[in-house]
């Protein structure tokens, strides 16, 4: 799906949907929300926007879905399992009836779908990335609540090191930072469809990285991955969910890497009345 992703996000939607969010184009929606029994509704501005349109059947989601997987949700199980499916540069997140199968908890069936349309945004980080991206790079982990605009701090940022020479290694887990229309960089190298410690290890056998990027650190396997970079003489630049330092540091792995000094620098993003905000907060041991 090599194509702008709200173009894309359109080519998934039933026909009756589509022609009404294509107007909202220009508003540069963040996500599509589908919930059986209510109206389409697009998050944009800091707020959902409920269209005047017809109500979501649980039909309208299994097509999205159906199409978004090339008619086969069932080789799309496994990514699924785990509540999202990610296609070229879209991220699909899924709810509803939960079920345990022999290999994770799937789902039976569907109430709600969540498409989420990454947007790059040269220097976004302008303003900070001279002190971020300076010679001598400094362990930075960037954080905000969900949808905060993590993601894409972080490839703006993986592009101006790799653009002046800096070898990143980049572990794409879900391919949501690198594939079909984000340019990460001249200076850049991208694994995808790994987990963090496994991506980690392959970059630092492979690709001698000066830094290693990876999005969205959660579970004890990221923590571990990150403490195996720290231990190599690798930086990392990294984002997590946390609204501040308080909330990092009430997460036992959160608090294990602030307190061993694996991260020196926090970069808090806060969204107010869908304005992002940017600062930069230095950590002392």
């Amino acid at each position: 799906m090599n194509m702008e992703p709200f173009t894309a996000a359109m080519e998934l939607m039933p026909r009756r949907y589509a022609g009404k969010m294509e107007r909202f184009a220009t508003l540069h929606p963040e996500e599509i929300r589908l919930r059986i029994g209510r109206a389409p509704a697009l998050y944009y501005s800091g707020a959902e926007h409920p269209l005047d349109a017809e109500t979501v059947e649980g039909k309208d989601i299994v097509c999205i879905l159906e199409r978004a997987t090339g008619a086969s949700l069932y080789h799309a199980a496994d990514s699924m399992r785990r509540g999202y499916y990610c296609v070229g540069s879209l991220r699909l997140g899924v709810c509803g009836q939960a079920s345990m199968q022999e290999r994770g908890t799937g789902f039976s069936s569907y109430s709600s779908l969540c498409i989420r349309i990454s947007r790059e945004i040269r220097g976004v980080c302008r303003a900070l990335s001279g002190q971020i991206c300076a010679e001598t790079f400094v362990n930075t982990l960037i954080i905000s609540p969900p949808g905060g605009g993590k993601t894409t701090a972080l490839r703006d940022l993986i592009r101006t090191l790799a653009d002046r020479g800096t070898r990143v290694g980049v572990i794409d887990e879900r391919g949501e930072l690198s594939l079909h229309y984000y340019d990460l960089g001249r200076c850049s190298d991208v694994i995808s469809g790994t987990d963090k410690l496994a991506g980690a290890i392959l970059l630092l056998r492979s690709m001698t990285p000066e830094i290693i990027a990876a999005d969205e650190i959660s579970t004890q396997s990221d923590i571990d991955a990150m403490f195996e970079i720290n231990g190599c003489g690798t930086g990392i630049l990294a984002t997590a969910h946390a609204r501040d330092l308080s909330d990092l540091q009430c997460r036992e792995g959160y608090r294990a890497l602030l307190e061993c000094g694996v991260f020196r620098r926090v970069l808090v993003i806060r969204c107010a009345r869908g304005v992002r905000s940017y600062e930069l907060k230095e950590l002392l041991l």
